[in-house]
């Protein structure tokens, strides 16, 4: 498993635009899951854009969504 960081954007009427970082062992994987984790949290559909390998994340570090919106 790596990090990685995932730019995903909601479509629709009321456009938004998150990034995230999301623990997966592949670039598909950690799309499909910041869009999944994203749809859940926030509503509406979203889609995966850009998707890298984060740099500088600590090991086991958690954010809870929930707590930040």
């Amino acid at each position: 498993m790596a990090p990685f960081q995932v730019t995903v954007r909601r479509r629709g009427v009321s456009p938004l635009t998150l990034t995230m970082v999301v623990s997966a062992e592949s670039p598909g994987q950690a799309a499909g899951l910041a869009t999944t984790v994203a749809e859940s949290e926030r509503g509406g559909m979203f889609e995966a854009g850009r998707v890298r390998r984060a740099r500088n994340v600590r090991e086991h570090a958690q954010v809870d969504a929930g707590a930040a919106a």
